[in-house]
């Protein structure tokens, strides 16, 4: 009677035991999600771009989550939203606080002590700080990001961050090829408060400043040398002593430079594309400057001026060909994508040569 008893017993219990068991899920869910669900979702707001509703997450992971991992991000992240792309600079200053007091680990103290140390500088410069913060998030290109940090730079001149918005403008000018305009950015750098220019920064001034001069300075040179010589072979009226015989002088010469050219271009597509610097459309551009020069070597030998000066012309052809000759040359590699880096490399194999 006894065993039947507590098998009866043992019944009974074991059904309530299996509903306790299976309503614990639902009583462990029942607290709301944990610490790194909402981090997920607050990362998944963010990369979507809804950085008020990243914001609202990552404070629910602060308060509620004490003691979690999830919570070092949360207290990190808070502070880069509420700078970069909330921007309110004292809860900025908050939540920095809070991650240097709380969790910063060594290699970070200084960082973070800098860091608050600036936006302290910016809370009477939020509104300027707020225009920054969405000139360099925006990505609407170089162009548009140099005159917006122009007029940033116009319209507040206090700007505690001006260094670095010149830094910024600096290498905005040199991406649009604005050389010159880079150079100077870099150089107001140099006078801000007198700051000293790291050496990444002066290297890229000096290479602003020297590619500014071989395409504008020198290349402007190069233009008035082969106008001048075009000038010089029109000025003597060739035209008037062309004949026959030197317009089919000049068609076979043509033809063989072009029956040349033909032969060498198998062995320019030959080669790999990182030992050649030129693009194949160059190639034809640099022939068609060759016929150009041709012509007007024709046209300089033709003129009147040498008709009783033979001997002058065996002097002077020479020489004028040379100077042609260069400052085609000179105007077509700048002109080409990676030109300056070219004639930096003809400058270093010259020097080499000279050392030797």
């Amino acid at each position: 009677m006894t065993a039947t008893t507590g098998a009866f017993e043992l019944r009974r219990f074991v059904p309530a035991l299996c509903l306790a068991f299976l309503s614990l899920p639902a009583a462990a869910g029942a607290d709301g999600p944990t610490a790194d669900e909402v981090r997920e979702k607050a990362s998944q707001e963010y990369l979507a771009g809804h950085y008020a509703e990243a914001a609202a997450r990552f404070l629910e992971i602060a308060d509620k989550h004490p003691g979690t991992a999830a919570r070092r991000y949360a207290v990190q992240m808070l502070g880069t939203l509420y700078e970069d792309k909330l921007v309110d600079v004292g809860k900025a200053i908050e939540w920095d606080r809070k991650f240097l007091n709380e969790y910063a680990g060594p290699r970070q103290v200084s960082f973070y002590q800098e860091k608050l140390a600036t936006l302290e500088r910016l809370k009477k410069h939020e509104e300027a700080f707020a225009t920054y913060q969405a000139i360099r998030f925006a990505d609407q290109g170089d162009a548009v990001l140099a005159t917006r940090l122009e007029s940033l730079l116009r319209d507040h001149p206090d700007f505690p961050l001006k260094a670095q918005v010149r830094r910024e403008l600096a290498y905005a000018y040199a991406r649009l090829d604005e050389r010159r305009l880079s150079h100077q950015s870099f150089e107001e750098l140099s006078r801000i408060g007198g700051a000293a220019i790291p050496v990444s920064d002066r290297m890229a001034s000096d290479k602003a400043d020297r590619y500014w001069r071989l395409t504008r300075v020198w290349g402007g040179i190069a233009w008035g040398l082969v106008a001048v010589l075009w000038a010089v072979a029109l000025l003597m009226k060739p035209w008037e002593r062309m004949t026959r015989a030197s317009v089919r002088s000049f068609v076979i010469w043509a033809a063989a430079w072009l029956l040349l050219a033909a032969v060498r271009l198998p062995s320019y597509y030959a080669a790999a594309a990182d030992e050649n610097p030129f693009t194949g459309s160059a190639v034809y551009v640099a022939a068609g400057l060759n016929l150009a020069i041709l012509l007007w070597m024709t046209l300089l030998t033709r003129g009147n001026f040498w008709r009783m000066r033979p001997r002058a012309l065996r002097w002077a052809s020479p020489l004028l060909t040379m100077l042609m000759t260069t400052a085609v040359l000179y105007l077509f590699i700048i002109h080409q994508p990676k030109g300056t880096e070219i004639m930096d490399a003809f400058a270093v194999k010259y020097r080499h040569w000279m050392g030797e």
